[in-house]
């Protein structure tokens, strides 16, 4: 599968601004509840960048290990309070040996790693028996929400579709490297409604804030930018409301293995 890649040594000293500490606590508290009832003690997050969820974790057990392939990401991890182990690698090639983890997972990241069959693989060997892998993140395959940054950012929508894995391809995946009790849950709706204005304050609207614009050229991510100053434009001369809305699923897809 071809993907784009972003550089995220470039935006990893303000990556965690995208993280208001009243946010994402929902999925955080499912990552929680899922390292509790496994009785988790060493746990890898592929994919940690900034370690912001590793650090959530402190409070089950201190053998955390982040693994990333910025050395930006890994750099700002190491500034959480938590005694994180780091290491700079690839979620397809796991630098751990055999059956290491109780439990391996990733959060928004999957779509990074390019060929999910190897991460999926990778993270099976790298499991205990009785282990688990958490993929956490939303599917753009669903159908079931909506993004307005998909509405006004050109090729966004077409290359999400491109990186992720649907929950399907997941479910795959998980049952060909030999997982078992594959489960799908919803862990976080989201649900932003920004009228007017307002959506110019939105952190996900900043150019470096999520990859999906941050893989824009400066070009094509101010056209995007234009077409909603000219509907806030367009509506104030109106004299109606205009709402640019976010409302879709973050899901927990989990497997083990046996």
């Amino acid at each position: 599968m071809q993907t784009k890649h972003l550089n995220y040594d470039k935006i990893a000293p303000e990556y965690n601004q995208r993280y208001p500490s009243t946010q994402f606590w929902e999925r955080g508290q499912a990552l929680l509840e899922l390292a509790k009832r496994t009785k988790s003690q060493r746990i890898l997050e592929a994919g940690s960048g900034t370690g912001f969820w590793l650090n959530l974790l402190h409070q089950v057990t201190p053998q955390l290990y982040g693994m990333d392939y910025s050395a930006g990401m890994i750099a700002q991890a190491r500034n959480q309070p938590a005694p994180i182990q780091l290491t700079r690698g690839t979620a397809t090639q796991l630098p751990y040996q055999n059956e290491t983890f109780d439990l391996i997972y990733c959060v928004d990241a999957i779509h990074h790693f390019g060929d999910h069959a190897a991460f999926v693989n990778e993270a099976f060997r790298a499991l205990k028996p009785g282990g688990t892998l958490a993929i956490i993140g939303h599917d753009p395959h669903s159908g079931d929400g909506s993004w307005y940054i998909y509405d006004y950012f050109d090729t966004v929508y077409e290359t999400d579709l491109n990186r992720y894995p649907s929950a399907r391809t997941i479910e795959i995946l998980m049952n060909q490297a030999g997982f078992q009790g594959f489960q799908m849950q919803n862990v976080e709706h989201i649900q932003n409604l920004h009228v007017g204005k307002a959506v110019l304050n939105d952190p996900f609207i900043k150019h470096n804030a999520t990859s999906q614009l941050a893989l824009l050229s400066e070009e094509i991510y101010q056209a995007g930018m234009d077409k909603i100053n000219a509907d806030l434009n367009q509506a104030q001369l109106e004299n109606r409301q205009i709402i640019f809305k976010s409302d879709f699923f973050v899901r927990m897809f989990t497997g083990t293995k046996a």
